[in-house]
């Protein structure tokens, strides 16, 4: 006999509460997405400089 399929039931939300768990939810995404951008920021500054102190001087 094969054992029953267990499944998680979605509890009944309101309008409301939809909305409030959609809004919460993009916010995250959206802090997650300029996080990203500014350590990708952050880390092209720091290649540039590294690249700025390889640079021979031949200038003098």
């Amino acid at each position: 006999m094969p054992k029953p399929i267990i499944t998680k039931k979605i509890p009944h939300l309101t309008p409301a509460q939809m909305e409030e768990i959609f809004m919460d939810r993009l916010a995250d995404l959206i802090v997650r997405l300029l996080d990203y951008r500014y350590e990708q920021k952050e880390k092209e500054k720091q290649t540039n400089n590294q690249n700025e102190y390889e640079k021979p001087n031949t200038g003098q």
